[in-house]
């Protein structure tokens, strides 16, 4: 029997499916139930309701109990950082969860990659304006893609189809081979397979495609890999020392193991060991200090130029869901109460939300290691209570 069995394939019909379903879920949340539970400011001296330490572990602890396996929050505000765990990193051995214990960042690394090329933009090694064919001859099939700039791969409204749409990527992880091997290279030729799905610019699109591409104008850009212009540039500059791009299965170091149930009775399965092939749209792997540390710095103005940052926060509508969020490039904004900056990551056995303020006095990371395809509607909906009650107290 195939370890993810066949009635669990038409609920897992493709990742990006399950990435909207499990936004939708929290944030629609976070826009009708939640927006408005906190105040947006709070008067001096004052404890709104929600700041007290006992209420946030609580909270956490619902969220363990609505059935995800472990959790994680930290929780900073005016230089206070609170670090909470409930629940269990490995479910064979009953390990308990630990504040500093690794997991995939999933789509959180499309804020690492698009630092990473606005830098290059800042030195005047490429524009945002340049087209990606002319960056990357023999990369792109000719005409593919025509007038597809950086900009547009960073904004998610480049057009080009999202390989991970193509039932063929995940079907050998249906086939319970955790451990195939996807180079980037095969995954982009198997997106080029497809038309373009609008003219570039035309509208919002989630694509790991693009980002692949953006990783790829970094290689030919700067002669060096992705990885070692990563680790220059971002990880070691920031000392993220439990932060990395691994290109093999599983996860260095102490980790949480990620899990999804699957199955009739419902079990759940460890799928830590599956093969990171997400790469530069999908691949890091993190934890919530070295999370935090990295939204700080770059919203902080110590990774790009004022006018860069302007860049990266201008944003276009979310329009191809009813999702209450908009896109800049690389980073997603909210608004549960005032505005919100950071990214999210859904992934094969985790799920990550990172929200930062503006002026980067309150932050907020919340991560638990059950897969978003198989999270529990109860654990969602403490998830978002949990996370509106962390950053919107203040």
């Amino acid at each position: 029997m195939n370890r993810l069995d066949a009635g669990r394939r038409s609920a897992v019909r493709t990742r990006r499916n399950a990435r909207h379903r499990l936004t939708v879920l929290l944030l629609v949340a976070v826009s009708l139930v939640l927006a408005g539970a906190f105040p947006a400011e709070a008067a001096s001296g004052s404890s709104p309701p929600g700041r007290n330490d006992r209420q946030l572990q609580a909270a956490l602890d619902r969220v363990v109990a609505a059935g995800a396996p472990g959790a994680i929050l930290l929780d900073r505000h005016d230089g206070r950082t609170t670090r909470m765990t409930s629940g269990l990193a490995d479910m064979a051995t009953g390990r308990r969860m630990r504040a500093g214990d690794r997991f995939r960042a999933a789509s959180q690394m499309k804020s690492f990659t698009a630092a990473v090329v606005l830098q290059l933009v800042q030195e005047r090694r490429l524009g945002l304006d340049d087209a990606v064919d002319g960056l990357l001859p023999g990369v792109i099939p000719h005409g593919y893609g025509a007038g597809v700039t950086v900009r547009h791969l960073l904004h998610n409204s480049s057009g080009l189809f999202d390989f991970g749409d193509d039932p063929r990527v995940l079907e050998p992880y249906f086939a319970g081979d955790l451990g195939h091997v996807w180079t980037p290279r095969q995954l982009i030729d198997i997106a080029f397979e497809h038309a373009p799905l609008f003219p570039p610019g035309a509208r919002y699109s989630y694509s790991d495609t693009g980002y692949f591409l953006a990783a790829y104008v970094v290689e030919a850009v700067t002669g060096n890999s992705f990885d070692h212009e990563l680790r220059r540039r971002i990880i070691n500059p920031l000392g993220l020392r439990d932060t990395s791009l691994p290109t093999v299965p599983g996860i260095a170091g102490r980790h949480a193991h990620g899990y999804i149930v699957v199955g009739e009775p419902p079990a759940d399965l460890d799928i830590t060991y599956l093969y990171p092939f997400a790469w530069a749209a999908g691949g890091l792997t993190t934890t919530v200090d070295d999370s935090a540390t990295f939204f700080r710095a770059l919203f902080d103005g110590r990774l790009l130029s004022p006018a860069l940052m302007a860049e990266m926060k201008t944003t276009i509508e979310v329009d191809d869901s009813d999702l209450p969020s908009r896109s800049g490039l690389g980073v997603q904004r909210w608004t549960p109460c005032g505005v919100a900056w950071g990214h999210s990551g859904n992934s094969p056995g985790y799920l990550i939300y990172t929200w930062i303020s503006p002026d980067t006095r309150h932050e907020t990371v919340l991560m638990i290691n059950e897969d978003p395809l198989s999270l529990e509607a109860a654990a969602g909906t403490a998830y978002v209570d949990l996370l509106n009650r962390a950053y919107c107290s203040r």
